[in-house]
């Protein structure tokens, strides 16, 4: 056996012993090339569910900033100055799935100003679409571009009338965030799509 194949051998003998079969995929690098979104599994969460572990890293290789979530597709979104990330994790936190970040143009750190809630999200819709006539059964937003320095983004979801529990209407609205350096993101304009293609619909158990 060569000297070559024999460390494969040991390497591969040692992964098994270990039960370290992990593997790191790049998932994207920003457009400066200063930093990169790196994913790999990881191990099971306390209820036993399979979990991912996603990473922004230097493109030395360093890890910047580091989360687990739930497995599921991971769509990243770059600023075009490579100062701003924002990531579509899914399934999110009850529908909310947008993440963003600040990255630093040294490339050495990153800092999240924005992690999915998707209490806080049903909130502000309801805050701003709710009535008294009716109320916010479920609500998604999901990051979409990055146009004139501001981050677009769609949020969906159903409504319910008070008086009608069982039926749902879907919604559709275009949110833009502004974003400045470190501080929060602010909601600046809000459109609402008044016809949504979808239809709405009944619960299944509910007598007609």
């Amino acid at each position: 056996m060569s000297k070559a194949r024999l460390l494969q051998f040991l390497s591969l003998l040692a992964l098994a012993f270990t039960g370290n079969t992990q593997e790191t995929t790049l998932l994207s690098k920003s457009p400066d090339g200063r930093f990169l979104l790196r994913r790999e599994r990881a191990e099971s969460g306390d209820r036993g569910e399979a979990r991912k572990t996603l990473a922004i890293c230097s493109r030395e290789g360093k890890v910047l900033y580091e989360w687990f979530s739930p497995l599921g597709a991971t769509t990243p979104l770059w600023s075009g100055d490579s100062h701003f990330l924002a990531v579509n994790d899914m399934p999110g936190e009850a529908g909310d799935q947008l993440r963003i970040f600040c990255l630093d143009p040294s490339g050495k750190t990153a800092v999240p100003l924005r992690d999915p809630d998707g209490a806080q999200l049903k909130s502000e819709v309801e805050k701003r679409h709710g009535n008294f006539l009716s109320t916010v059964d479920k609500a998604s937003l999901r990051a979409s571009e990055w146009k004139e320095g501001r981050l677009w983004c769609t949020v969906t979801g159903t409504f319910s009338p008070k008086r009608q529990p069982t039926v749902h209407v879907p919604f559709h609205h275009l949110w833009v965030y502004r974003i400045d350096g470190t501080n929060a993101p602010v909601l600046e304009q809000e459109w609402t799509l008044t016809d949504p293609k979808e239809r709405s619909y009944r619960d299944s158990s509910a007598t007609p």
